[in-house]
């Protein structure tokens, strides 16, 4: 069975962080920034990047668009893949160049939506049609995402295509951690030859 995202998901767009700064410099309460550039070095297994904050005016904290463990957020810009809220970005303000994704309850494994959005062949021939805009900056459309057609199969063929999905990845920074460790010992074995001469 197949289904428009839109019919089975709410999908909310990030917000604008010049709309929600106070007008009086130095009153509001700040809050950390989910970043493109932060998913990027998770998926090259780095973790201690600086996160951003923006100072946020109180009347305007209930329109916040906040990440949530095991939500979805799709990148608009530059970043046209999907990902997987995990609890360090929990409480982040999803700004304006992401979409976040919450499913209906039961209808949609987040790790298989991830796997389907980012690696099915169908999707990633859409996701090329549908950026717009010149060489430079490469835009994905709200529009498109709420219009794509997503293959349902029951929760528990989902679960288990997510979970090899969910598996793959942490395999893959296991990979990338263990050649780091490598390196840093070769480097630290050289430097003592070194010492030695």
């Amino acid at each position: 069975m197949e289904l428009l995202l839109e019919q089975i998901s709410q999908i909310t767009h990030g917000v604008v962080l010049n709309r929600i700064k106070p007008k009086v410099a130095g009153e509001g309460r700040e809050y950390p920034i989910l970043t493109i550039s932060q998913l990027i070095d998770e998926e090259n297994g780095v973790c201690d990047y600086e996160v951003p904050t923006v100072l946020v005016d109180t009347k305007k904290e209930k329109n916040l668009n906040l990440a949530r463990e095991h939500s979805i957020v799709i990148g608009l810009t530059s970043f046209h893949r999907a990902a997987v809220l995990e609890k360090q970005h929990e409480g982040k303000i999803i700004p304006s160049n992401f979409v976040s994704i919450e499913f209906q309850n039961g209808i949609m494994d987040p790790y298989y939506f991830a796997w389907y959005f980012n690696e099915h062949p169908e999707i990633r021939r859409q996701r090329t049609i549908a950026i717009q805009g010149n060489s430079s900056v490469k835009v994905l459309s709200v529009h498109m995402i709420r219009q794509l057609m997503i293959a349902c199969p029951d929760l528990a063929t989902q679960m288990s295509i997510g979970k090899l999905y969910y598996y793959q990845k942490k395999k893959q920074l296991l990979l990338m951690e263990k050649m780091r460790l490598e390196e840093d010992v070769l480097t630290e074995e050289m430097m003592q030859h070194l010492d030695k001469l």
